[in-house]
């Protein structure tokens, strides 16, 4: 019998356009459409634009594009910077029980290789392998997606409890899957390619606290993803049981003694974890947003205002608690974005919670910081006991000056599978945030041709529109 590493790495390597559903397409192509909006915001940011001085100055082939900036670089470097302007101002989807915001590691290393396959091509134009098609770009950010989030779904929360990053532990396995599938490694070569990449794995939550490392989390992983593929494709070996060993496997080292390893594989290529990413409504960290919604409700249904608040209490499970529950200190957008007290006061505030919410006079504005004082989380037991469905529950109290106790209760953030947004909300999102690099009528262009991706025979509209 196949073990469960060898179930997944066949199904990465063999799967085709023709395996995938509709619906799961669809879904899809709205994740690379939202991931495409993220990026191009982030070039305009100072991370990005240390990124990209960064791999243009180390230099190498002209491999692949940097999104919405100038200059061709090696795949893997081209993957570090475009999976680092992907998750740059927390804006990147989110698969919920994995913790992984997969579009932010598959995408950029499918998309790499898509481009290094073939060499260089005509002086100043992108470069794309002759034959890639739009199709195989999805194919391939399916097949990555779907083995990065079932890793994660083994692990659950442990990881992120534990003081790892799951984009940073879990990305390296998504990119190597979506890579190994766009250059057609085998079956075998692709179980390599997968346990190279988890070995790679890293990232610490404490870089929510204060930095700009953070959001390269992602582009490392997407980085050694690419990497673990062209290493694959090229005879290295790696680990043949990496997700089920007992000691120093992928899931028992980031998961509990008991990771249910049949996560991995159970109901694969029937139904797809993919279709599950949902988007993010607001610029902050997914654990957040349940709060940021009920804070809304609170604002619309109380006419609530800061002025009237004397305390607010939020019961939260503990990966929550842990993640994003700690006291505001005003320093880098990151700790903002990072936390749950600033989420609550900024959204009572303002009503708000996107981009021009996260600035750096808004993060210390004295109002918002004195406000954040007078929010106070705590893990529940009751919670925990929810499971990774329940992972985002709150339940809110206000007291208000005037002796009121106002409460209300979140169990699903608006974006997330269990309240999804519409297709318009998802488009309107990614207008709003590509328009910023490229202008309306770029993003209008790049909209039709993410649209379209499964339909093209080509790259080469797409990429140019990411080229400019």
């Amino acid at each position: 019998m196949k073990t469960p590493s060898q179930t997944l790495a066949d199904f990465c390597a063999s799967l085709t356009f023709a395996d995938l559903p509709e619906d799961v397409v669809e879904h899809a192509k709205l994740c690379i459409l939202d991931g495409l909006g993220c990026a191009l915001f982030g070039a305009g940011l100072d991370c990005g634009e240390i990124m990209g001085i960064y791999v243009r100055d180390v230099g190498g082939r002209a491999d692949a594009t940097l999104w919405g900036m100038k200059g061709r670089v090696p795949a893997a470097s081209a993957a570090l910077v475009n999976g680092t302007l992907i998750h740059s101002f927390e804006l990147d989807d989110l698969h919920k029980v994995s913790i992984l915001h997969p579009t932010s590691v598959a995408l950029p290393a499918a998309i790499a290789m898509a481009q290094a396959k073939g060499g260089a091509q005509a002086k100043g134009g992108p470069q794309v392998k002759e034959g890639v098609s739009g199709a195989d770009v999805v194919t391939a950010y399916i097949a990555g997606a779907e083995a990065g989030i079932r890793a994660g779904n083994c692990v659950g929360t442990t990881q992120l409890a534990g003081g790892f990053h799951p984009t940073g532990t879990l990305g390296p396995i998504a990119a190597a899957g979506a890579a190994g599938n766009m250059i057609g490694l085998s079956p075998e070569a692709m179980l390599h390619a997968l346990s190279i990449g988890a070995t790679q794995g890293a990232g610490l939550m404490s870089a929510q606290f204060e930095s700009m490392v953070k959001r390269v989390h992602a582009g490392r992983a997407a980085q050694s993803g690419v990497m673990a593929a062209e290493l694959a494709a090229r005879g290295l070996t790696g680990i043949d049981t990496v997700f089920e060993n007992d000691y120093g496997g992928f899931c028992k080292t980031f998961g509990d003694a008991d990771a249910d390893l049949a996560l991995l594989t159970d109901g694969l290529g029937e139904n797809f974890e993919t279709a599950k990413t949902g988007f993010k409504y607001y610029s902050a960290c997914g654990s957040t947003h349940t709060t940021i919604d009920a804070m809304k409700t609170l604002r619309r249904d109380h006419n609530l205002t800061a002025d009237d608040v004397e305390r607010i209490d939020v019961d939260a499970t503990t990966a929550t608690f842990l993640h994003v529950g700690f006291p505001y200190v005003p320093g880098s957008l990151t700790s903002a974005q990072m936390n749950l007290p600033y989420a609550a006061a900024i959204t009572l505030s303002e009503g708000e919670a996107f981009v021009e919410q996260y600035t750096d006079a808004k993060t210390h504005d004295p109002g918002v910081v004195a406000l954040t004082k007078r929010v106070f989380v705590s893990a529940s037991d009751d919670l925990d006991a929810l499971g990774g469905q329940g992972r985002h529950h709150v339940r809110i109290r206000v007291a208000t000056k005037d002796g009121k106790t106002l409460t209300t209760e979140r169990k699903h953030a608006k974006g997330s599978d269990a309240d999804p947004l519409t297709r318009q909300e998802v488009v309107e999102k990614f207008h709003r945030l590509a328009g910023t690099r490229i202008g309306r009528t770029g993003a209008g262009q790049l909209y039709d041709c993410v649209m379209g991706l499964d339909k093209a025979e080509s790259l080469s509209e797409f990429m140019r529109l990411l080229s400019p």
